[in-house]
């Protein structure tokens, strides 16, 4: 299951999942092989146990990076769709309907969005429901969009009166705000994380350091 998940992640990123993992495979075989021949030289254990404990690191960061990146694109998808509703408040305010406010979004999206937009009012075409609003909803990991559509939906199905239009915008600005202030808090964490590296690495240079002068004093007992 979880490698299941990892190769969806992998793929959703436009990456290929059996590339990738023989990237990390192969990576691992010779970073093994490197533990095994710095150990069959020096029969040093602790920096071999270093050596594997690096890897370990490493691997996780390739594992995790493409979650990271999975986000990211999550993010960049929720933001233009905001972005692209500040148009179609304009669109709606100047007497189109919803479907012709969609239509005109379309030459300002990305390839992806266009795309899924394209399919929206097809879908629009052969149903009448609110499901198609719902389907375009899943595309993104934020479940403030299915509020946001539903309000569209609304102005379809009670036409678009000032009340509609009111509880639309009321329903679009909530969102903007909570995302402005996610956008606030994930500056902050990202400045937060990187002021940690420097100690990262000083912790990793001592315990260097330390293995370093335990080696020596180790050859100098055994000299003596």
């Amino acid at each position: 299951m979880k490698n299941n998940k990892l190769k969806e992640t992998i793929e959703f990123v436009g990456l290929s999942y059996k590339k990738e993992m023989s990237k990390i495979t192969l990576l691992n075989v010779v970073l093994l092989g490197a533990v095994a021949a710095i150990y069959l030289f020096t029969k040093n254990l602790m920096i071999a146990l270093l050596v594997i404990s690096g890897l370990a690191i490493l691997d996780y960061f390739f594992l995790s990076q493409y979650g990271s990146k999975k986000k990211a694109i999550l993010k960049d998808r929720e933001n233009e769709l905001i972005a692209l509703i500040s148009y179609f408040d304009v669109y709606i305010r100047n007497n189109n309907n919803v479907y012709q406010s969609f239509r005109l979004l379309i030459p300002y999206c990305s390839h992806w969005m266009k795309k899924n937009i394209e399919d929206l009012l097809d879908d629009i075409d052969k149903d009448k429901s609110v499901q198609p609003f719902m389907d375009f909803a899943h595309h993104f990991d934020s479940l403030s969009m299915q509020s946001l559509m539903l309000s569209i939906y609304q102005m379809i199905e009670q036409g678009e009166s000032s009340d509609q239009l009111t509880h639309f915008n009321v329903v679009f600005d909530e969102i903007s705000r909570n995302r402005n202030t996610e956008m606030i808090e994930q500056k902050k964490q990202s400045l937060s994380s990187m002021s940690t590296f420097p100690l990262i690495g000083a912790g990793l240079i001592t315990i260097s350091l330390t293995i370093s002068i335990l080696t020596i004093l180790g050859d100098l007992v055994n000299v003596l």
